[in-house]
């Protein structure tokens, strides 16, 4: 089956044509206002980085849902993904005050309120794929930044995002992503940075809108590869 659009990268597209679509109106003859025109470009850029966490949070949502198929089993989701499934919180809470103050007794009273929990079922192949909280995965770590990214795909499998993200799209996306990510903090803080313009603006949203692409092809080749092209949400 060739790769088609996710829901989510439909729904962040339809969004960056508004943002764009908006800042075309701020800039016509029909407005004059400064003003106007400064708060739609602060707008279009701070939108845009909201609507990429939405889109990372869409596609690993509809991703989770998908799964959850009777026939699929444990052994077709990635071991890091699984790995990370069972260091649950309370878990790792418990051998961290083991380290601290050495009490077996103390972890195992503790690890005993996880015995026969269907987590632990992703450390077995051939199970059936438990309901599992994909705010998991990506709670801590869907805000866009690269560190976050390189992170959050750890957890599926991937070692390294970027140098995937720069065969499929032929760039360097770290560094758009970096820049991207740098004006939005800029204009979070101080507000419009002088001398940019709206062709500017442009050109990181759609920079931004390219690397959801790539990651929206390279994150179907994970499904297909590993559940079956089938489990791919449209």
């Amino acid at each position: 089956m060739p790769y088609h659009r996710s829901r989510a990268r439909k729904r962040f597209e339809i969004d960056i044509v508004i943002f764009l679509k908006t800042l075309g109106e701020a800039f016509s003859s029909k407005c004059s206002s400064h003003s106007v025109r400064g708060f739609a470009l602060c707008s279009a850029v701070l939108l845009c980085s909201a609507r990429l966490e939405s889109y990372l949070e869409d596609l690993l949502g509809d991703w989770s849902q998908s799964v959850r198929a009777p026939h699929l089993t444990t052994d077709q989701l990635p071991k890091r993904t699984r790995a990370f499934l069972l260091n649950q919180a309370g878990i790792l809470a418990a051998y961290r005050r083991y380290v601290c103050y050495g009490s077996e007794s103390e972890l195992l009273s503790k690890l005993e309120a996880f015995v026969g929990q269907s987590t632990y079922e992703f450390a077995i192949d051939g199970r059936a794929i438990p309901q599992f909280p994909i705010q998991a995965i990506y709670r801590d770590r869907k805000y866009p930044s690269v560190k976050n990214l390189q992170d959050l795909f750890n957890r599926f499998g991937f070692s390294n995002i970027f140098d995937e993200l720069n065969r499929i799209g032929r760039r360097d996306t770290k560094a758009l992503l970096i820049s991207f990510n740098d004006l939005r903090t800029e204009m979070a803080h101080t507000g419009m940075p002088i001398g940019l313009t709206p062709g500017d603006i442009r050109l990181h949203i759609k920079n931004v809108r390219s690397v959801v692409g790539y990651i929206d092809r390279l994150f179907y080749s994970h499904v297909a590869k590993s559940v079956g092209a089938a489990r791919w949400t449209v």
